[in-house]
């Protein structure tokens, strides 16, 4: 009857050990996936917000009423933008 006792109150330490593993398993893996949906949405908001300076850059960049002048690109190659979905 002892060494059923004792099995039991092992079985059950072990049971309680791994449900604390499990659960700060399945926290990290929540908190993981929480970082990695708030860096798309970074990324997502970083991409908008660069399509709206373009638009924006190319609206106000335009020559108006016959006015000429020298129009300075301030995105060659879009290395901003390429480095933005890199990191």
């Amino acid at each position: 009857f002892q060494l059923l006792n004792m099995f039991s109150l092992r079985f059950l330490e072990t049971l309680w050990l791994f449900s604390v593993f499990y659960r700060k398993r399945t926290i990290s893996e929540v908190q993981l996936m929480h970082n990695v949906r708030e860096h798309k949405q970074v990324g997502e908001r970083q991409d908008w917000l660069q399509e709206k300076l373009k638009d924006i850059i190319v609206t106000s960049a335009k020559p108006q009423h016959g006015q000429s002048g020298i129009i300075k690109n301030l995105f060659p190659n879009d290395s901003l933008g390429s480095n933005m979905r890199k990191s």
